[in-house]
């Protein structure tokens, strides 16, 4: 039997889902990432370069050409780049966007121009946007999809920990948020106060914004703390500005747990010295789980029918000092050894929605020299 002939044996079977260009394409497909963020790291941390690292190595698995384009923060370079993507003769097959300063919507119609099809990650559309350009592949038909990581169940996992490791008592929490106006930055925090309203006696003495960086983090961190001594854990949204807040905690020579969001590893070597307590990980995939699912869209089996066309992904994961050391090992020391095609649907056909759970990866054995 060959591969045309096991697939529909299975889909007799109710096991796949394809769409209509099943086996349509045995070429190599295009795809650009137009990463909101920065080439080079310069004070916000490296979660964008990670995105685009981690997409590469993901893309390499699935023979997938990728092209990134960066727009170092600047949400008008980025509708550029879109305008740029539209207009090219020869078109990629996909393009991959993010709601970065809530650029997505305008991107989406600019983008509905071509015959690219478009997948959106990390930051959904609002729903003030959705009312304006609708949901996935209905007025504009070329968005075929949206990925995101279920940044709420992050931020409920984060503080959960933080609270069994604080021990019994009334917990007060500090926390640093991104900027009000970038979805993830909302539901981290939305996350956190759903644990704090379970738990008795326990509350947050207040939630600031800030621009995801390690020197407005630290400032507000030894304002916050100076006008709430009776804190106890502060948590911050992303590396950058978990490591500032410790910085103040530091200065202040409070004895407060501190954790965050990103498990960079500068972050992580702040885990496994126990000056923080932990980090939620796992965002930086987002870009590698984009590519499981075009991979497999391309290959004709449709990733809405395992978890619908606008996919929230339940995979971030606590990393605290019983469990870094392996994380980092895996993660940044043998990156080039992540296998993303146990993730595939595709090549590993089952029922049910996607399981984008760090266990494959973790399970990863860096290659013996």
């Amino acid at each position: 039997m060959n591969r045309r002939e096991a697939l529909r044996a299975c889909m007799h079977a109710g096991l796949l889902c394809m769409t209509d260009s099943a086996f349509a394409s045995t070429q190599s497909p295009h795809v650009v990432f137009l990463n909101p963020g920065e080439a080079v790291e310069r004070g916000t941390g490296q979660q964008w370069q990670l995105v685009s690292r981690f997409m590469a190595v993901a893309a390499k698995t699935f023979g997938i050409q990728l092209e990134v384009l960066y727009a170092e923060r600047d949400h008008l370079l980025m509708l550029r780049q879109a305008e740029e993507v539209a207009r090219r003769a020869e078109a990629p097959d996909y393009v991959v966007i993010v709601n970065e300063k809530m650029a997505a919507e305008q991107m989406l119609k600019t983008l509905a121009r071509s015959p690219a099809k478009v997948l959106l990650i990390h930051n959904d559309l609002t729903p003030a946007q959705r009312r304006v350009v609708g949901n996935e592949r209905e007025v504009i038909p070329n968005w075929i999809g949206t990925a995101t990581a279920n940044a709420a169940r992050g931020g409920y996992r984060l503080m959960e920990y933080l609270c069994h490791r604080f021990g019994s008592g009334g917990v007060r929490v500090i926390g640093i948020t991104g900027d009000p106006n970038t979805p993830v930055s909302l539901e981290r925090a939305a996350g956190v106060e759903a644990f704090l309203s379970k738990v008795p006696d326990a509350r947050t003495c207040q939630l600031v914004f800030s621009d995801w960086s390690y020197a407005d983090s630290d400032q507000k961190a030894r304002v916050l703390l100076a006008r709430y001594p009776q804190a106890n854990v502060i948590w911050a949204a992303n590396d950058s500005m978990t490591l500032g807040a410790l910085s103040g905690v530091k200065a202040r020579n409070a004895h407060i747990l501190v954790g965050g969001m990103g498990a960079l590893p500068e972050a992580l070597a702040r885990v496994a010295d126990d000056g923080l307590a932990a980090m939620v990980a796992g965002d930086y995939f987002i870009g590698a789980w984009a590519m499981v699912l075009l991979h497999d869209y391309h290959h004709g089996m449709d990733f809405a029918a395992y978890g619908g066309a606008c996919q929230k992904l339940d995979y971030l994961s606590v990393i605290h000092r019983d469990n870094v050391a392996r994380y980092n090992e895996v993660v940044f020391s043998g990156e080039h050894t992540l296998d993303f095609g146990p993730y595939s649907k595709y090549m590993h056909p089952s029922l049910g929605p996607y399981d984008f759970g760090l266990k494959h990866i973790l399970n990863t054995r860096p290659e013996v020299s």
